[in-house]
């Protein structure tokens, strides 16, 4: 189920939230510098698409992040699994669910992908490379993929008691920050994992001190915890944000001053 068109292609200029306390990354520690302001600074953030999730997997879960690159006129068929979100990176797909309407989906746009069977198809002329993002249970974790399917990042197992039960929403954003840009200082109310398509970013999350990290790698951030995104290289920095929150609870909350480490 996908949430209504006022939750999707929102751009915002400064983004605010609310996080918890477990960090995961890829990537090493990187060393600290002077600590910019809690304001958003040359920042872009696109919400992509958002859907419902009505429960949750069984126990600990994992998210995982897979990517596709498909030849053109390539299919890709799909049993049902998780429910989750697409984002297209380059090129294009059609979705497709049997015996239902086909979605086309572009260039650097995302869909929510329900859990039932469905395939994907590249009906652009050229290779396209697309992403599937998902909370797992983690029974779930290194079994076989399909098509051309690659894992790009996994968090580690996140326990049970990090989400608790009931129903949740995925939101997914887009997010760009220029050469010395940031993010607010921020707090989400679920957990966020976040993955670089292009660039260097830092995550500076309180009690964890800053990570950097390149192209192909993420972390995760636990509800509840201060945290703030930096560029952190010498040029521009795109990725992702994928947020599982709960619904009910406050999707951001402003913080006035940076992470403390």
């Amino acid at each position: 189920m996908t949430l209504p068109t006022s939750r999707v292609r929102l751009s915002r200029l400064c983004v605010v939230a609310t996080f918890g306390v477990a960090v995961a990354a890829c990537g090493g520690p990187t060393a600290s510098g002077p600590r910019p302001a809690a304001q958003a600074h040359l920042m872009r953030a696109d919400e992509l698409v958002a859907g419902k999730l009505d429960a949750l997997p069984t126990g600990s879960q994992f998210v995982r992040i897979v990517v596709f690159h498909q030849a053109p006129g390539e299919a890709t068929a799909s049993r049902k699994h998780q429910a989750g979100l697409i984002y297209q990176q380059t090129g294009q797909q059609q979705l497709a669910y049997s015996g239902r309407q086909k979605i086309d989906i572009g260039v650097g746009t995302a869909v929510f992908s329900e859990s039932v069977a469905h395939s994907h198809t590249n009906i652009g002329g050229t290779e396209n490379t697309w992403y599937f993002i998902a909370l797992w249970p983690i029974v779930q974790r290194g079994a076989p993929l399909v098509g051309t399917a690659q894992v790009a990042f996994e968090t580690e197992d996140i326990p049970s008691s990090t989400l608790q039960p009931g129903s949740y929403v995925e939101t997914l954003r887009k997010v760009t920050l220029q050469t010395g840009g940031h993010s607010a200082a921020h707090r989400f109310g679920g957990l966020e994992v976040v993955f670089v398509l292009d660039g260097t970013l830092t995550v500076d999350t309180a009690g964890h001190g800053p990570v950097r990290l390149s192209a192909g790698q993420g972390s995760y951030v636990a509800p509840d915890t201060t945290t703030q995104e930096l560029a952190g290289g010498s040029g521009a920095v795109d990725y992702l944000s994928y947020f599982v929150t709960r619904q009910g609870v406050a999707f951001e909350t402003d913080v006035r001053s940076a992470p403390p480490s």
